[in-house]
């Protein structure tokens, strides 16, 4: 149920999904039209399951959810969002860092911190077989960043799902920006 897979009507869970944002995302899944609800049933396989269905169903129905905990300043979606974001233009070391510095999970971003992942994606990662993985190029002279050849299609390799998907843009007002960093 990773896709959409046109109208569904009702969602049969085999086995628990063994957390209340799983369940809710997929019984979510049912019901995408006007007036209709979403809706699922679970089918435990044991009785260990049974109970965790059990409980699942009054988690739901009382309105709790899973505690979610945002990560604070995960350093390998940092530096997605840096390949993605100079992916499409030229930046300015501080103009980026700034950038990087309005999505929540960044907010506290110490500039050395981030400096260093620039770094190691301008000089890339030493391996037995040498120096591999550079995805930018940094002018430490003039402090500008830009794509290195090769490292715009390069971002599947950082973690990406679809390297068919490389470019995400997200519009507001008369700017645009990559990833989930919007101007």
């Amino acid at each position: 149920l990773g896709i959409d897979v046109g109208t569904v009507d009702l969602v049969c869970q085999i086995g628990s999904p063994r957390a209340i944002s799983v369940c809710l995302q997929r019984i979510g899944r049912s019901g995408h039209w006007v007036g209709a609800l979403p809706k699922g049933r679970l089918f435990a396989t044991t009785r260990d399951e049974l109970i965790e269905c059990a409980a699942l169903v009054r988690a739901i129905r009382s309105g709790d959810l899973d505690y979610m905990e945002v990560p604070r300043a995960p350093v390998d979606i940092l530096a997605q969002q840096i390949v993605a974001s100079v992916a499409t233009q030229e930046w300015r070391e501080d103009d980026l860092y700034d950038l990087c510095r309005r999505a929540y999970p960044y907010r506290d971003l110490d500039r050395k911190e981030f400096d260093a992942v620039v770094r190691m994606l301008a000089d890339g990662i030493a391996t037995r077989r040498g120096r591999g993985s550079a995805y930018l190029h940094h002018d430490r002279i003039n402090r500008r960043i830009r794509p290195r050849r090769g490292g715009s299609t390069g971002g599947h390799h950082l973690g990406w799902g679809d390297p068919g998907h490389r470019e995400l843009r997200c519009h507001r007002g008369t700017g645009w920006s990559c990833g989930w960093f919007c101007r």
